[in-house]
């Protein structure tokens, strides 16, 4: 797929984010997350085949061959509900219509009862449907969910983003979020008694932020997002994911504590994971200009740095990290 149709997609899909001044750092950051999912392959190591900017896009992507579709077997053949009439087309496992034949159940059984069809958390449907909570979370992503098939909408469900864990310190409009809970309680305990811009300090918990920044919303009062997490591949794409769901649900964006990371960059790196020259560009474009260089030098020479090396001790005795 060359360049032009995946700036076409990408508009149409988050036109906001596509039209903003981050729109290249958003894309590069989602098309690699993408990759991460084995939902498309990026040219990595091949120069020739990247553009100049910062961070670089690719000038195309390849995208996994589709299965040519064939009718379900006899062993598989069924008769689905209205909702389900794209399975007599589409090319499927017998473990897909195993998940199919509970799902069709359930449209039945609910047809005529409006109201076991009103909307709930997706996990409870889950359970409600398998008897497991956890299954919807694994066909989300699958051949069930593709475009003309199965919908949220359709099973009456909802993904109910995770808390987000919080305290409340001052008046300030910024909320500042550590990836690891050890920095956020020495945070937490070291803006108590001046938080100065602070209006609260969070808990990311990793990747879990990327779904919970949703409920920053009910923080009232925020107008700026700093988040502080470890300088990997890991804790920086964190930030910028969660970013881009951020501006979608009408939030700032996520922008980098950079007194912290400063303060970061002081210390001796760790052995970490090998990162290639352009998903390092990629990661380090969520970060001020003036970190992106030696934070480059980490990532690529497959080192890392944990956020708990600016200890309480050291931040208790240097103020200038304070947002």
């Amino acid at each position: 797929m060359p360049r032009a149709m995946v700036m076409e997609a990408f508009t149409a899909a988050l036109p906001g984010t596509a039209r903003g001044e981050d729109s290249r750092t958003a894309l590069a950051t989602l098309l690699e997350e993408l990759s991460d999912a084995g939902t498309l392959r990026l040219p990595h190591g091949q120069r020739h085949k990247w553009d100049a900017g910062r961070p670089a896009l690719p000038e195309q992507i390849r995208l996994p061959a589709v299965a040519p579709r064939r009718p379900a077997s006899s062993a598989t053949r069924r008769s689905y509900r209205p909702e389900l009439d794209w399975v007599h087309t589409a090319y499927l496992t017998s473990a897909h219509h195993e998940d199919l034949a509970l799902i069709n159940r359930w449209f039945r059984d609910t047809s005529n009862r409006p109201e076991l069809r009103v909307p709930i958390p997706l996990r409870e449907r889950s359970y409600e449907i398998f008897q497991d909570e956890k299954r919807l979370d694994g066909l989300l992503s699958g051949t069930l969910f593709a475009p003309g098939r199965l919908t949220l909408e359709q099973l009456g469900t909802f993904r109910e983003p995770p808390p987000l864990a919080y305290r409340l310190l001052g008046d300030g409009d910024t909320l500042l979020v550590a990836e690891n809970s050890d920095t956020y309680a020495t945070l937490r305990d070291l803006l108590t008694p001046n938080p100065g811009r602070t209006r609260a300090v969070a808990f990311g918990s990793g990747r879990a932020f990327e779904a919970s920044i949703e409920t920053v919303k009910e923080i009232h009062g925020i107008q700026r997002i700093a988040y502080y997490g470890d300088l990997d591949a890991e804790g920086l794409s964190i930030p910028a994911r969660a970013s881009v769901t951020a501006t979608q649900c009408g939030l700032p964006s996520v922008e980098p504590a950079s007194a912290l990371y400063d303060l970061l960059l002081s210390h001796a790196s760790a052995p970490g994971q090998m990162v290639s020259d352009e998903r390092a560009h990629t990661l380090t474009a969520w970060l001020p200009p003036r970190l992106r260089q030696r934070t480059h030098e980490v990532l690529l020479s497959g080192r890392r740095i944990a956020q708990e090396a600016t200890n309480r001790n050291q931040l208790a005795s240097d103020a200038t990290w304070c947002p």
